[in-house]
């Protein structure tokens, strides 16, 4: 590949040209055993989805990295109406992958009971041939012509047990023979290095992953012992106050900025339920939506004391580097 590209649900787009990211979201989720836990966690309404991307555009976004991994709620064909609808205006990526294994049975799941071989190889279709329109939950495959841009990992609070392994490993693998980007789901930040450990063991590449939700584990710490192994951080949550404040995650951001790893550095809203996305919410009452990102967040971040070239690399510059494929 003489260029480096985004795989987005459109087909390939010169990696300088996704504009500002938000590298972590949510749109359309369907169902799955999130929404069984919670149904907040459902998102399912198209029409709400094309309010909500549009609001994100309209703040100056042109790039959403939307994290719902096979067996949570993944609907292909609904993103793919969404990606159509604003041809030309955004970019939508799609992940392939896993999340954290609470959300599979560890007996029965494919996951669980097919060799790592061909679960490699049922990602690898993803990527390079077409997302199954059916996010592979029964014996039919039928494929789609958007491709998957992303490989999703996810672990446990403090714990990664043996199916998120074999997930992990299944990520690195993929990555290996396809050159596409890794974004793992982490509970709280923690268990990070081990990740990295397990990726690096099987041939994946720090340098093109992610490590979301570190703004659960505010520790400075920790945070160097990531980003010295190489691999980037997701800052996402602005607008939760249950967790922290704008202003220390802002914070947090500036200390990295001043520390010098403003280049493995990125945004994302993460929204998650229908209260962090507004045109989910209007029929019931007011909430802010994914454009909060854009149009609250980044004056705080302005305001902390990070400059306009180091908000530029977290939401350009970075994004177009580790969602690349780079084979």
């Amino acid at each position: 590949m003489s260029e480096r590209v985004i795989r987005t649900v459109l087909g390939d787009v010169p990696a300088g040209q996704i504009g500002i990211t938000d590298s972590h979201d949510h749109l359309i989720r369907s169902g799955g055993p999130e929404v069984r836990i919670d149904p907040a966690f459902l998102m399912d309404d198209l029409e709400a989805a094309k309010k909500e991307f549009d609001s994100f555009l309209k703040a100056g976004g042109r790039t959403m990295v939307c994290m719902d991994p096979i067996g949570c709620g993944r609907n292909v064909p609904k993103m793919l109406q969404l990606a159509e609808y604003f041809r030309g205006r955004g970019h939508i990526i799609m992940t392939t992958g896993f999340q954290k294994g609470s959300l599979y049975d560890p007996r029965t799941s494919f996951l669980a009971t097919v060799e790592v071989k061909k679960v490699v190889e049922m990602m690898v279709a993803e990527i390079t041939e077409g997302m199954d329109r059916h996010s592979y939950n029964g014996p039919v495959v039928e494929r789609t012509q958007a491709k998957a841009g992303l490989i999703k990992g996810g672990t446990s609070y403090r714990l990664i047990t043996k199916l998120e392994e074999k997930a992990l490993q299944v990520a690195a693998l993929t990555q290996r023979e396809t050159g596409c980007p890794i974004s793992i789901h982490t509970d709280f930040g923690t268990m990070g290095p081990e990740i990295l450990q397990i990726l690096r063991e099987h041939g994946g590449s720090p340098e093109h992953t992610v490590l979301c939700h570190v703004q659960r584990n505010p520790d400075r710490y920790y945070y160097k012992l990531l980003l010295d192994q190489g691999v980037n951080l997701c800052f996402e949550e602005a607008d939760k106050a249950q967790y922290r404040s704008d202003t220390e995650i802002a914070e947090s951001i500036r200390w990295l900025v001043d520390q010098g790893y403003q280049d493995q550095l990125l945004l994302g809203m993460d929204a998650g339920r229908i209260e962090g996305l507004a045109a989910y919410m209007e029929p019931k009452g007011w909430a802010n939506g994914l454009d909060y990102m854009l149009n609250r967040f980044v004056p705080v971040l302005k305001w902390a004391g990070v400059g306009d070239g180091a908000v530029d690399k977290l939401l350009k510059v970075n994004p177009a580097r580790v969602f690349s494929m780079w084979n």
